[in-house]
């Protein structure tokens, strides 16, 4: 691969990043009006809806996208199913987190894959890449921070809730990113990411119509106003948007290369959240952001 293609990959790759932190933004300002059920179901409906159009116009021009009935319908199912969780769970943590707290604990999943990897997909793992863990462990301990989980006579349990759907987002998510690895030799990447598009949309139109939000035991369906529509409508487009150039990115650069850039989406999240919700992460999160960061990078270099 060319060094210019990669350059061109790693700089998609960052726009992807960008993508997804200006949905997050949108889906964090909306969490003060909709339940996250109907934020999430907007983020899978417009995105599938221009992802759809998107196949259905070039298949119609003749450009071949590869999408095709998948071959391991299970495993896409369990994939679909833990993206929907970690969509639903990150964006909770997000209405309680600052972007920046939600964003840096969703990235303790790669080294979550890197424990989980061994058992599901029998890889095996080396006792450094077990201290790159444990030192992220460590990292995402100091971000959390348990003084601010206790108040002064009992536990905040609106804070702790915050930090559990974040930490079961990172779990869905490296189950996620199990179950990609196992279609990425098997089914075209065009094909997975319409499957899963379309099982968001299944499960979370089934979550609107029955009218329930989990996370908050309330009704899931608020009426917009025509400005929030288009807030609403903004959320599946970014979605969309980095989905398609995520593609592009791997098309023109290695795994091995953007890997590590991954974590540029913290600065991303950082800035919006500086920006728009007037936070800034404290000396404290920024250790332990950096240590995560630190021990992600150095697990992916050791297993590459």
């Amino acid at each position: 691969m060319r060094i210019k293609d990669e350059k061109i990959g790693i700089l998609i790759y960052v726009l992807t990043l960008l993508s997804f932190a200006t949905m997050e933004a949108f889906a964090k300002y909306l969490s003060g009006t909709f339940s996250v059920s109907q934020i999430v179901w907007a983020r899978y409906t417009f995105h599938f809806i221009i992802i759809f159009i998107t196949v259905i116009s070039l298949e119609s021009m003749g450009y071949k996208t590869g999408i095709k009935f998948p071959k391991l319908i299970k495993v896409q199912i369990l994939r679909s199913i833990a993206l929907l969780l970690m969509t639903y769970c990150f964006f909770t943590s997000l209405s309680i987190l600052s972007l920046a707290e939600a964003t840096i604990i969703l990235f303790f999943a790669p080294l979550i894959t890197t424990i989980l990897a061994p058992l599901i997909l029998k890889e095996k793992i080396h006792y450094h890449t077990l201290l790159a863990v444990m030192a992220g462990f460590i990292g995402m301990i100091i971000v959390i921070d348990p003084n601010n989980i206790w108040g002064v006579q009992k536990i905040d349990m609106y804070w702790l809730s915050g930090i559990l759907y974040g930490i079961a987002g990172a779990l869905f998510y490296s189950l996620y990113q199990i179950g990609t690895r196992v279609l990425a030799p098997v089914e075209s990447a065009i094909t997975s990411l319409f499957f899963s598009g379309a099982a968001g949309l299944l499960g979370t139109t089934i979550l609107v119509l029955i009218d329930y939000d989990p996370a908050s035991g309330m009704q899931a369906w608020t009426v917009p106003s025509h400005i929030e529509w288009i807030v609403l409508i903004i959320v599946g487009l970014f979605g969309a948007i980095g989905q398609f150039l995520i593609l592009g990115a791997y098309a023109k650069a290695k795994a091995t290369t953007l890997a590590p850039i991954s974590y540029t989406h913290i600065i991303w999240a950082t800035l919006f959240g500086y920006f728009f919700f007037s936070s800034v992460p404290d000396l404290q999160t920024f250790l332990g952001g950096l240590l995560i960061v630190v021990s992600g990078i150095y697990t992916f270099k050791k297993t590459k």
